[in-house]
């Protein structure tokens, strides 16, 4: 018996000592394929040095990349799938390009479709990626509107009030962010504010202050302009409205235009007439103009964008949170990320590893980002402050945080090349895009 069990024994020690030297070769095994593909990505001519926390990044459709454009996944070492799409900023063919879902403020649409929209205007879209935040739908009767600034060919279609909405813009520097393009291919990041004003008769002795473009009228924003880029109608309830007619569009970041009051309307909801705009004031506010303003008003509308080189941006669309300035991660979000969301407790979510979306931009490219999520085995997602941290290590010095969750989309060269939470594309508000240039 002693004979026998010793001999089971030693049997044991060979296997337990078999199974140690396999599980020592499988280890080197993949250590020689994180280098070897590290190597590769490192090496590539179009490609840059990967920072540590990148296990691995794969070309996509490479074949398929026309000059000045790179579209790549990374593989982060804390379990998430990150998309990105590259512009050169150098690149003569190519240009940041923004679109609106539907062709205006209310309604959503896939990338897909709107890419497809785009083409048959002769535009060819590379890559986007959703952008703004918005509402889906509401009790009002609207069905999905965007909560930020949306700037498409100089004009300014939408501009919110700053305002802590739902922990989605913080009215703090790192919240209320707007990404935007100058004439000259300038990129610019700032929080940007709108300075409208409505002046009644010619010396001006009556003067009211606009709070926003395009939004939703209530008493954080009780003076709304409506232009026909938001829809049918106004869909406000219990607004007094003016329909200003006789005045030049599109609206623009610099602007000045001479009206005249053809209608006044005291239940609200007004019709959007193609060449005018409906002046909406909340009632509270609204009683004291009902005495000022009449049909046959005239005055002079006025707009400034601030900063003041905002008033020249060609193309321009906003995000909620800055994540990176500079090349180093926003101060607040190192505190918010170290703390746990606990310094801004409306925005927990953002402590939270979820989908994401990005834009962000060097001296030398323009990045799209989509970052998988809520998918486990493949890709968990990332917080804010993880976002911030690695998009500095990428080299990108200055980004902003889009929409996320299940909205999360970059599309690429014909197709979604991601993998959206849902399973499916969403819906958005707008799209941020590498386009080719119009000729």
């Amino acid at each position: 018996m002693r004979k026998e069990n010793k001999s089971h024994l030693t049997r044991l020690i060979t296997v337990c000592l078999l199974v140690s030297f396999l599980v020592i070769v499988l280890s080197a095994l993949r250590g020689i394929d994180y280098l070897f593909f590290r190597s590769i990505a490192a090496t590539d001519k179009y490609s840059d040095a990967l920072p540590d926390t990148v296990r691995q990044r794969d070309e996509l459709n490479r074949k398929r990349w026309p000059p000045g454009f790179r579209l790549h996944r990374y593989w982060w070492v804390g379990g998430a799938a990150v998309y990105v799409a590259e512009m050169d900023r150098s690149a003569a063919n190519l240009q940041f390009g923004i679109e609106l879902a539907n062709n205006q403020i209310l309604g959503r649409e896939t990338i897909s479709s709107a890419t497809r929209r785009l083409m048959k205007r002769d535009i060819l879209p590379l890559a986007g990626v959703n952008g703004s935040f918005g509402i889906r739908e509401d009790s009002y009767g609207r069905g999905g509107m965007t909560f930020n600034l949306h700037i498409q060919d100089g004009e300014l279609i939408s501009i919110p009030i700053a305002r802590d909405r739902w922990g989605y813009s913080p009215p703090s520097p790192w919240g209320e962010t707007s990404f935007g393009v100058m004439p000259d291919g300038e990129f610019l990041m700032d929080s940007v504010q709108l300075n409208g004003k409505l002046r009644i008769d010619k010396g001006g002795r009556n003067t009211l202050p606009i709070n926003a473009i395009n939004q939703i009228c209530d008493s954080y924003a009780p003076v709304v302009l409506y232009t026909p880029r938001f829809g049918r109608r106004t869909l406000t309830r219990r607004a007094y409205e003016f329909t200003l007619k006789r005045l030049e569009l599109p609206l623009t970041g610099k602007y000045t235009s001479e009206f005249v009051v053809t209608e006044v309307n005291r239940r609200g909801d007004s019709l959007i007439p193609s060449d005018g705009v409906v002046l909406a004031i909340e009632p509270s506010v609204g009683r004291d103009w009902l005495r000022t303003i009449n049909e046959s008003t005239t005055g002079t509308l006025e707009i400034a964008l601030t900063p003041e080189k905002w008033q020249q941006v060609q193309r321009g669309v906003g995000g909620n949170l800055r994540l990176v300035r500079d090349g180093e991660v926003e101060p607040e979000l190192i505190a918010f990320g170290r703390s746990h969301g606990h310094t801004a407790s409306a925005h927990r979510n953002g402590a939270s590893r979820h989908p994401r979306s990005a834009l962000g931009f060097n001296d030398d490219k323009l990045f799209l980002i989509a970052i998988d999520g809520r998918q486990g085995g493949y890709s968990m997602g990332m917080t804010l402050y993880d976002m911030g941290k690695f998009f500095s290590e990428l080299g990108i010095e200055h980004a902003i945080n889009f929409d996320g969750g299940s909205s999360s989309t970059l599309w690429a060269l014909g197709k979604v090349v991601n993998s959206p939470a849902h399973g499916y594309e969403r819906r958005i508000f707008n799209i941020a895009m590498i386009q080719v240039k119009e000729r």
